[in-house]
């Protein structure tokens, strides 16, 4: 079989390793500026945004298939694409980001970091009257793709009572476990909502002031999505009223926040600075999604990953 050209447009330096994957020449391109003439190839690995050039390499002949590192495209622009398969390193991250998931929604039911003593002699008999357990609590995960299926089977390891929702169909990834196609429905069950549902035009803003309001008061918001999903003023609204008692947010609208931003004071806001996907070999698990859809299409196999571009994901 002829050698494959991979034209790498991400402008992260690849493991050495890529090079011996069979059939493979690897060919550099900027992220940013003039493309060089000879540029082209029959795949395209970029960035989630894409980059400034991408439309320019896109036009180039020959090229039939462009694979994202990241595994969100909605900041992809879809436009640039001269009918090639789109495809991203979907639920590649769903063990990271599941562990930050839990380790939020367990920090919520212990108090912490509330109850942790920074001075003495400290209040040593139950210093705050809020914990609890997660045993028996209810989790509505909200997208049910790799990243709330592994949220999901982490929260039935601990004997939660676990609810995804998508868009359409019920085929729930785990037993023991209920899938529903209408939040609204569920959401007054929720001790804790977990949004990981893609960002799309249907889902922006669906977390609004009406959504809010069907919450049970005093529950737990993790948002590991995009910060678009939720309407950040009638999430200041929520927790003013104590329906959200605490916002766990890996995501924001922008990024980075302002300085001045409401969230970095506010008491129940616990901020981090979209990281959760991060890990020991991170990236490496992204070049490992991409060989395998590699070989893939070495062997002539349908690839995986595939993003919806009517869709958005």
């Amino acid at each position: 079989m002829p050698e494959t050209v991979v034209v790498n447009h991400t402008d992260y330096p690849l493991p050495p390793a890529v090079r011996d994957w069979p059939g493979i020449r690897l060919v550099e391109c900027p992220n940013d500026g003039a493309i060089p003439p000879e540029v082209s190839g029959e795949v395209v690995l970029t960035r989630t945004n894409g980059g400034p050039n991408l439309h320019d390499l896109l036009r180039r002949d020959g090229i039939e298939w462009v694979h994202v590192v990241g595994t969100g495209v909605d900041s992809f622009p879809f436009d640039a694409l001269q009918g090639q398969v789109l495809t991203c390193s979907r639920g590649m991250s769903g063990d990271m980001i599941g562990e930050w998931v839990f380790a939020q929604m367990l920090a919520f039911a212990k108090g912490l970091p509330h109850v942790w003593l920074d001075k003495g002699p400290g209040e040593w008999d139950l210093p705050d009257r809020r914990i609890g357990t997660l045993r028996g609590a209810t989790v509505v995960i909200v997208g049910m793709g790799g990243i709330g299926a592994e949220v999901a089977r982490l929260s039935l390891a601990l004997d939660m009572n676990v609810i995804g929702v998508r868009r359409r169909g019920t085929d729930a990834p785990h037993p023991g476990m209920t899938v529903v196609n209408d939040l609204a429905t569920v959401l007054p069950e929720a001790d804790h909502v977990v949004i990981a549902a893609p960002a799309t035009p249907e889902t922006n803003g669906m977390f609004d002031a009406e959504m809010f309001g069907r919450m049970k008061p005093g529950a737990h918001l993790c948002n590991i999505a995009r910060g678009t999903l939720v309407d950040q003023d009638a999430l200041r609204t929520a927790l003013d009223d104590g329906t959200v008692a605490r916002a766990s947010l890996d995501v924001a609208t922008p990024e980075p926040l302002p300085a001045d931003h409401w969230m970095f004071e506010h008491p129940g806001v616990l901020l981090t600075p979209h990281t959760s996907w991060a890990g020991p070999g991170a990236f490496q698990k992204m070049v490992d999604t991409f060989e395998a859809n590699y070989r893939r299409w070495r062997g002539g196999e349908p690839l995986e990953g595939i993003v919806d571009v009517e869709a958005g994901y």
